[in-house]
């Protein structure tokens, strides 16, 4: 039973107003008789009042004729029926409103002052009319009944309370429309309603609606007479499943709109009210700016739900018809007054038969309530409030049941399709379920996504590049163990021996380890748990800064022995043994253990997910592509790296140091130290350039792994190459290591300096000349200590000889060193018994026998000019 809302104040006020209305209505008709002039055998007249706008000028005539003839057939069925009313006659008596709030308001007066009493209230059809009635009738205790009205804001109940219709409200459609969005799975929806309030409610409504049951609304848009900014929006928001709310006038503009905007096709669907009329696109105004090709093709493909006008059952309806055995007799009679609402008119009938005869039955003395009833009985009012709640049967138009004063009826979904509309599916509010044909159409073959599909996609290394560089860094590894096999092998080899073998061995750990760290580089993680890739991220790593730090370092320390050794200016015999230079190595290689050590137990490497920019489906399917990367982070990785590259970026500036500072050294009896340093400019380029790159194509797996893999394949591979393949080929032209020949420059060529050369070589040969000096004067010294001596010994005195001057000395070494040099003598150390020395007893360390040749032999090679 539905009890009025409301503050007591208004209710007391309600009731007064209502009692002196009924008051007027008694004193000037008197107490009024339902079984007026009838015997007690005839059947008894009960009347209702019913509303049309016959006159109007609009549209809503047409309607009121067409419902007319419907109302008619349903009272001869009402009365001819033996299950309803038995002994009673319904009829009815009709106002014209003329569509007009006065004349509407007039008119309800009339019928409830003139004429036997009204039971009800049938109509109207006019919101004007329909609203301002709604609220009177509850003055009379009256309830009305609409078949017409959809607008939303009738279901208000404390404005409304005695207000119900058979045809659906706006606001039962959204329940139709929710359920189509479950069925497709559109999720993500936007709207677009005309600013009324007849739209703007039911919009509100949805809204509330979608956000109830987890369904995102991207965008709300709004007009009042122009669609062109809303459609845009609509647009803009990349939306793809649009709600409409508008009449149809502005559909027209809507879709002209849209075509001009390119928010229609295979991508997008609207969905809009059903109610227009037939064939609706057809009417173009001079407002819409588009032609009717351009419309119908924008149109193409649109949902819309519209209240069923006639149930699809075979099953008999309560007045024992079927629904098309009724509709055909209604077309008969009908003609050319045909309306779409007669269905739901010719249920309102019997929805009044019924609820009368509810209450005729509950009543305990029947012809008291026929003979007695009056406007102001409350009691009376309450049962037939209950009557009408309790309603529950089957009409031409499905099941007919209320709740709140709204339809529970059936809904149903069309499409357009060729120029019409197709029934695609029902909706029934009374179960809340739904039912979906087959003969739906989309023009992509299947339903359009709410979004562009996003397709995830691991970005990887390609499985044919990581086969390709792995080949290669495999066949490095083969190269560099051929160059450690070949080392260890010829180790005591003269040439081999000469150049530190067991430092070369390190440039070859340090290589395999780089060729190594390639396989990890190129490694998937997308298929590895969190732990294992973290693993992954620590060993590549460490393999990568350690093999740089193992080659770079071993190359470096001997780089700076051949430095140390060639600006000794003093000339002093300098020993630099292996063991200082493993030491060198040993501490740069500590550097990197502390770095990485502190970064992996304080911060270490995690997997981090980063997603590439969508991209479109290179098909034209409407889809969009997002490549995801796996890469190694940590939380302060910026501050580690720092750390790495300021360290290893100040040992290749030494290095390249170094290497320019010797870049005119040739020393056989060193035989790689030209080598060695091409190898540091090497690795400083290829460091350089690869570690800049790797940063701009980070998020590009393929090029980062290609360029990252080149870089360390050539920079290694290049670096072995110059240090061992002239090892190979001297071991070629010299197998058992017999010759002897040792040959020091400092310059391209030989060490004679011209006269016209550069002030570096000028340099070079000050250096000669002191280092000449130096020599010249020891020699003086003991062949001094040798004539005196001798002149002891044979008793002359010192004052008999005559010392040979400096230049002499000079000009007489320096010719016949050049003489023994034309002639290829070897200038090798000799014993103190004047003998050369034996090969194999000089070398028994490298660098000894390197340093005491270049502090007594460099000088006297050095071909200087005469001394004046």
């Amino acid at each position: 039973m539905i009890q009025w809302k409301g503050n007591r104040s208004t209710r007391k006020g309600i009731l007064r107003r209502r009692q002196l209305l009924a008051a007027c209505l008694v004193l000037s008709s008197g107490v009024c008789a339902l079984a007026s002039n009838t015997t007690s055998t005839e059947a008894r007249d009960l009347y209702f009042a019913a509303l049309f706008p016959f006159t109007s000028t609009g549209e809503e005539s047409k309607i009121a004729w067409g419902v007319k003839v419907a109302i008619n057939l349903a009272l001869q069925h009402v009365n001819n029926s033996t299950q309803i009313l038995n002994g009673y006659r319904l009829n009815m008596e009709s106002y014209d409103t003329k569509c007009d709030m006065a004349e509407g308001t007039k008119a309800l007066f009339e019928a409830m002052a003139e004429g036997p009493p009204k039971l009800m209230i049938l109509g109207g059809i006019c919101s004007d009319v329909t609203a301002p009635v709604a609220e009177a009738v509850l003055w009379w205790n009256m309830i009305q009944l609409s078949y017409a009205n959809t607008e939303p804001f009738l279901s208000e109940r404390e404005k409304y309370p005695t207000f119900f219709r058979t045809v659906p409200s706006e606001t039962d459609f959204n329940p139709a429309k929710l359920k189509l969005l479950d069925h497709f799975n559109w999720t993500r929806v936007a709207t677009i309603h005309q600013d009324t309030p007849r739209f703007s409610m039911a919009h509100s409504k949805l809204s509330s609606a979608l956000e109830s049951v987890g369904k995102k609304l991207i965008l709300v848009a709004s007009f009042t007479e122009d669609p062109e900014k809303a459609v845009k929006d609509v647009k803009d928001s990349g939306a793809r499943i649009i709600l409409g709310y508008f009449d149809e006038r502005m559909a027209r503009r809507i879709f002209c709109q849209a075509f001009k905007n390119r928010v229609f096709g295979s991508r997008y669907v609207w969905i809009i009210p059903g109610w227009y009329s037939e064939n609706w696109w057809d009417d173009i105004d001079l407002q819409s700016e588009c032609t009717l090709q351009q419309v119908t093709e924008a149109i193409r493909g649109y949902l819309a739900t519209d209240m069923l006008s006639l149930a699809k059952t075979e099953e008999p309806t309560v007045s024992g018809l079927t629904p098309y055995e009724y509709h055909q007799r209604y077309r008969r009679l009908s003609g050319s007054n045909y309306t779409v609402l007669h269905g739901y008119a010719y249920d309102g009938v019997w929805v009044i038969a019924a609820a009368i005869d509810r209450v005729l039955k509950q009543w305990d003395n029947a012809s008291t309530l026929t003979s007695t009833f009056n406007y102001g009985n409350d009691q009376m009012f309450q049962v037939f409030m209950e009557a009408m709640n309790e309603t529950d049967f089957v009409g031409v138009t499905g099941p007919v049941r209320f709740k709140d004063g709204d339809r529970l009826g059936t809904i149903v979904y069309e499409q357009y399709q060729d120029g019409k509309e197709i029934p695609v599916g029902e909706y029934y509010a009374y179960s809340d379920g739904y039912r979906m044909t087959d003969n739906i159409l989309w023009e992509g073959g299947s339903p359009p996504a709410d979004q562009p599909i996003i397709k995830r996609y691991p970005h990887a290394v390609s499985f044919i590049l990581y086969v390709i560089m792995g080949s290669l860094s495999y066949l490095g590894i083969m190269v560099a163990l051929m160059f450690l096999f070949f080392n260890m092998k010829f180790r005591k080899h003269r040439f081999i021996k000469m150049s530190s073998p067991f430092l070369n061995n390190l440039i070859i750990i340090g290589g395999i380890l780089c060729y190594g760290s390639i396989y990890f580089l190129g490694l998937d993680g997308t298929y590895l748990n969190d732990h294992e890739f973290s693993i992954i991220c620590t060993v590549k790593s460490w393999m990568i800064a350690t093999g740089f730090t193992i080659a770079f370092g071993a190359m470096f320390s001997k780089t700076w022995r051949v430095y140390s050794i060639f600006t000794n200016i003093k000339m002093k015999k300098k020993v630099i043994r292996d063991y200082r230079l493993f030491g060198i190595v040993g501490v740069l290689l500590m550097v990197d253990v502390v770095i990485l050590l502190s970064w992996g137990l304080k911060d270490p490497l995690q997997r981090k997910v980063v997603e590439g920019p969508e991209q479109p489906d290179p098909g034209g399917r409407d889809s969009s592509i997002i490549l995801v990367m796996h890469h190694c982070e940590s939380v302060h990785m910026t501050i580690w790296l720092a750390a790495i590259y300021i360290y290893k970026g100040v040992l290749m500036i030494f290095g390249c140091f170094l290497a320019w500072e010797t870049r005119h050294v040739n020393i056989p009896a060193l035989n790689d130290s030209k080598y060695i340093g091409m190898s540091v400019y090497n690795v400083v380029v290829m460091c350089t350039v690869g570690g800049a790159l790797s940063f701009v194509i980070r998020n590009n797996p393929n090029a980062a792994f290609v360029i990252m893999s080149l870089f360390i394949l050539f920079s290694t591979t290049i670096t072995l190459c110059l240090v061992f393949v002239p090892k190979i080929l001297e071991l070629k032209r010299d197998p058992k290591g017999e010759d002897r020949k040792i040959r020091c420059t400092t310059s391209k060529g030989s060490l004679r300096i011209p006269p016209s050369s550069s002030s570096t070589d000028f340099s070079d040969r000050v250096k000669c000349l002191n280092a000449e000096r130096i020599r010249l004067n020891r020699l003086l010294e003991e062949k001094d200590r040798e004539v005196s001596f001798l002149l002891e010994q044979i008793g002359s005195g010192n004052s008999m000889m005559s010392h040979p001057s400096e230049a002499d000395i000079a000009r007489s070494v320096s010719a016949t060193l050049l003489l023994n040099e034309e002639r290829g003598h070897s200038y090798l150390p000799r014993s103190r018994d004047g003998n050369a020395t034996r090969n194999e007893d000089v070398l028994h360390n490298p660098m000894d026998d390197l340093e005491e040749f270049t502090s007594a032999f460099l000088p006297s090679m050095c071909h200087l000019p005469h001394l004046s």
